[in-house]
């Protein structure tokens, strides 16, 4: 009826009608929403557009306090455009001091400052830990110009209850000194140092990282590795360029471990759920015995390894300690520098040995490279031949080539 009642109504009548009855519907103001959902709508703006929203209405006016993600770098700050320490460090403290300080997801700093600003990085760690973040990033790149200048990383305000909400940590550029009686981030699960200075190890850190899942150490700058605890959650471990006096892992339920360091002193546990390697010994001698009698031999179960070592052509055992078999290992990967003398050939034919440890190997790909002094001449196809004998069966991929130029089979990006 009242369908027909607007047909039989004028145009102008009509638009009228409509207009009314569409002024009189009740009205969502978005101040009147819960404050959890607008906190879920903030939760997914980039912060600097949630300050913008908050200018179009008095109401609004404090929303972007609430925001769960506060990451503050030259690109979220100032578009990208280059400005000076200290006014970088006014910006980080004016949000800060304006913060609700409600739960936080993301907190990060990306921007290079040093010890000189000390108690300002202290401060913003301090309301990191105040608002329960979960995720912690604080990167100091580009580096001072004095080493000295490194920035102290308080790790007693992360001690005991206080980090007990902090998930994950990365920190670059900063110093670590953990101390004898520190017990805090007891539900970390991600703890990743990109060159961080670390004073005494790490010993007396991470087995109060009852929860720790992924280990990432990558240029750092620390005397030793030494965890004779177990580290029972461990699974994905990445230990390179930290300049190691000594070595010590044990983590069961390590599924994943790359590893590059020197050869020095190492005792790693059996790693019975490992499926995928990657190891470099950096030394200039032969290192194919001590990788597998120090490093391989702990992964017994691994099922894709990838190994860059060093041989010398003049070298004849293989293996002095106990010899173990891969059963599992199914891929291979070996790139190996020859050095020594190049009429001599004991070196790389210890490769055909290793074979006989790999059963259920599927895929077998070599990539040899020669320094320039034991470039191979014309009889240098001769343990490749022993090599690619022992190999039948095997899918396989070889290479072989010089330092300087080459014409490989399987050719990767692999530079001396």
């Amino acid at each position: 009826m009242g369908k027909r009642w607007v047909m039989e109504m004028s145009p102008q009548e009509a638009r009228r009608f409509k207009l009314r009855r569409h002024n009189s519907r009740p009205k969502t103001r978005l101040d009147n929403l819960p404050e959890d959902v607008i906190q879920k709508i903030l939760s997914r703006l980039p912060l600097k557009e949630v300050v913008q929203i908050s200018t179009l209405s008095s109401g609004w006016r404090h929303v972007w306090r609430y925001h769960p993600d506060l990451i503050f770098s030259v690109e979220k700050l100032f578009d990208g455009k280059d400005k000076e320490d200290q006014e970088f460090v006014t910006s980080v403290n004016d949000i800060l001091k304006d913060h609700y300080c409600t739960a936080v997801n993301k907190f990060k700093v990306n921007y290079g400052l040093s010890e000189e600003h000390g108690d300002d990085l202290d401060g913003w760690l301090s309301f990191a830990v105040l608002s329960k973040a979960k995720n912690v990033v604080l990167d100091l790149r580009p580096p001072p110009k004095c080493p000295d200048d490194v920035y102290n990383f308080p790790l007693h305000l992360f001690d005991d209850r206080n980090s007990s909400c902090v998930l994950s940590l990365r920190l670059v550029l900063v110093c670590l000194r953990p101390a004898l009686n520190f017990c805090g981030f007891a539900n970390l699960r991600s703890l990743k140092l990109h060159r961080v200075y670390v004073s005494k190890g790490l010993h007396c850190m991470l087995p109060h990282c009852a929860v720790l899942e992924w280990l990432s150490l990558t240029d750092c700058f620390m005397p030793s590795f030494t965890m004779s605890e177990p580290l029972d959650h461990l699974q994905y471990a990445c230990i390179q360029n930290c300049s190691l006096q000594s070595m010590e892992l044990h983590a069961p339920n390590l599924t994943v471990f790359n590893y590059s360091e020197q050869d020095v002193p190492i005792v790693l546990g059996k790693f019975h759920k490992l499926t995928k390697a990657k190891i470099e010994v950096l030394s200039d001698s032969d290192n194919l015995d001590y990788t597998f009698s120090h490093l391989v031999r702990a992964m017994s179960n691994v099922e894709e390894i990838s190994l860059r070592i060093h041989i010398q052509n003049e070298a004849r055992q293989f293996m002095t300690d106990s010899r173990c078999d891969f059963i599992n290992l199914r891929h291979l990967s070996i790139e190996v520098l020859v050095d020594g003398d190049p009429g001599c050939s004991s070196g790389i034919l210890r490769l055909a040995s290793l074979l006989e440890l790999t059963p259920s190997l599927e895929v077998f790909n070599l990539h040899q490279l020669f320094s320039l002094v034991a470039l191979p001449g014309s009889g240098s196809r001769a343990p490749v031949r022993v090599v690619e004998k022992a190999m039948q069966g095997v899918d396989s991929q070889y290479g072989q080539d010089g330092r300087q130029g080459c014409d490989a089979k399987n050719k990767k990006d692999f530079k001396v």
